[in-house]
């Protein structure tokens, strides 16, 4: 009986070892070169494109196809203060772009960040607030779960990539 105990016991062991793993981070980090470079080569427009922040983890960048209108980008971070943080850009329509990135609600003033105007809009149940500006047809979304200052500290690091695409004259 006790050789029997012995051999179920080491099979458990053997099944315990073969399935035991390493819990995976909850976050999956990612790198957004890629999509920060496609957005200088394309954009239509003057594009702005995110700095790094200490203590952010970027977890989500996409940008559209070349040509695709609108043309739009959005990069997403795990903050240092373990929140959603996001910054994008979009040639549409300013209420489709924010109803599509969930940053509508109520507009609770301003902010001056870098010289420029941006309007704080938050969620009525306070889940998300968002830093918005539109000039020349381009909306620059801000937005996250955290608070208004988290959101300035990643529209502080937005910079521009390239000026406008214009037309060539063809030959």
């Amino acid at each position: 009986m006790v050789l029997s105990l012995g051999v179920v016991l080491a099979v458990v062991a053997i099944v315990f070892l073969i399935t035991l793993r390493q819990t995976p981070e909850a976050v999956k980090v990612i790198d957004a070169g890629p999509v920060l470079q496609a957005v200088q080569v394309n954009a239509p427009y003057p594009a702005v494109v995110p700095g790094t922040i200490e203590g952010w983890r970027i977890t989500s960048a996409r940008v559209s196809a070349p040509g695709e209108s609108p043309f739009r980008w959005h990069v997403g971070y795990f903050t240092s203060t373990d929140r959603y943080a996001a910054a994008g850009q979009s040639s549409g329509s300013k209420q489709a772009y924010l109803n599509d990135e969930r940053a509508g609600g109520t507009e609770v003033g301003t902010v001056r960040i870098n010289g420029t105007t941006w309007t704080k809009i938050e969620r009525e149940d306070g889940a998300r607030r968002s830093l918005v500006r539109s000039a020349d047809g381009v909306t620059t979304l801000v937005t996250g779960g955290g608070d208004f200052d988290e959101l300035v500290t990643l529209a502080k690091t937005l910079r521009p990539v390239k000026a406008a695409a214009s037309p060539t004259p063809s030959s």
